[in-house]
């Protein structure tokens, strides 16, 4: 019988490495979960006294105040589309974690700086665009398959006006002329084309263009 190998030992060169990766990991962990503490105290801040996991109208309000963000401007409506939020005015607690984890935001400070580098996103067309069309179920009335036509003026006003000055014209012929009442999502996405396509003057317009 041959004779008995003697069972392998690690060595320390071995052990070493493993007990670094142990010790990073539970770093990591710890820092997450510190992370996640900081962003749930931060909701926590703004949440709805009677529905903690939702930070309703008066909580949105202050949030953006405390930014330092006018409220008449278009970051709310920023701010809900990067969040992915389902409904104007709202942010729960889900929304919020979820997206300050995404983007790796922990401090109102950090938040800032995101917000600015999305405004400058809107200079690119497909940023505005994805914007835009977020922008008509975001604020339509839940369950409601068209918008109201004073919500959409207002926020063609703040969406399109800075952009497309022909906007002007159009808005005054739907409250001088009321051909309608109300907006649907085709005529809301349609506008945007349209604006795109026509410039403020006319003078380079072909109308029999398709």
């Amino acid at each position: 019988m041959p004779p008995k190998r003697k069972a392998a030992t690690m060595s320390s060169e071995v052990l070493v490495p493993k007990k670094v990766k142990v010790q990073k990991r539970k770093q990591e962990v710890h820092k997450a979960n510190k992370e996640k503490e900081t962003r749930q105290t931060w909701f926590d801040r703004y949440a709805d006294p009677d529905t903690r996991d939702v930070i309703s109208p008066d909580g949105c309000q202050q949030f953006f105040t405390d930014l330092g963000v006018d409220l008449e401007s278009v970051v709310p409506l920023v701010v809900g589309w990067k969040i992915n939020s389902k409904r104007m005015g709202y942010m729960t607690q889900q929304e919020f974690m979820q997206a300050m984890a995404t983007y790796n935001i922990t401090t109102p400070d950090e938040f800032k700086k995101l917000l600015k580098a999305w405004e400058i996103s809107l200079d690119d067309p497909d940023q505005f665009r994805q914007l835009y069309l977020f922008s008509f179920n975001h604020v339509k009335s839940s369950g409601q398959k068209s918008m109201d036509v004073e919500t959409a003026i207002a926020l063609w006003n703040l969406l399109l006006t800075p952009k497309y000055p022909i906007i002007h014209s159009f808005i005054q012929f739907l409250q001088e002329k009321k051909p309608v009442k109300v907006i649907n999502k085709d005529q809301w996405s349609s506008l945007l084309d349209f604006c795109k396509a026509v410039p403020e003057d006319l003078s380079q317009y072909d109308c029999t263009s398709s």
